[in-house]
């Protein structure tokens, strides 16, 4: 007898993240880092879950937002633009 895996649906797609998160930062003033957090917050998620799923735009994104708070360090030497 063969048990069938129950379906987990998506919740988000790099695409709808990125969405989800630029929508709170530009709407309600949020840095970035901040907006991942709330979105992993209002959906249950594990942050450690939904990093796969920080690329392109978004993760430079974030990584411009962290060397600006000096976060990480600048490995651009100067300053990047932001937003």
């Amino acid at each position: 007898m063969a048990t069938e895996k129950p379906q987990v649906p998506v919740a988000f797609t790099k695409k709808s993240l990125a969405e989800k998160v630029c929508l709170l930062v530009h709407q309600d003033g949020m840095k970035y880092s901040e907006a991942l957090l709330e979105v992993c917050e209002q959906n249950e998620i594990d942050p450690h879950d939904i990093a796969k799923l920080v690329k392109g735009p978004l993760k430079a994104k974030l990584e411009a937002e962290a060397m600006r708070y000096n976060v990480i360090p600048n490995t651009n030497g100067n300053e990047l633009p932001f937003g």
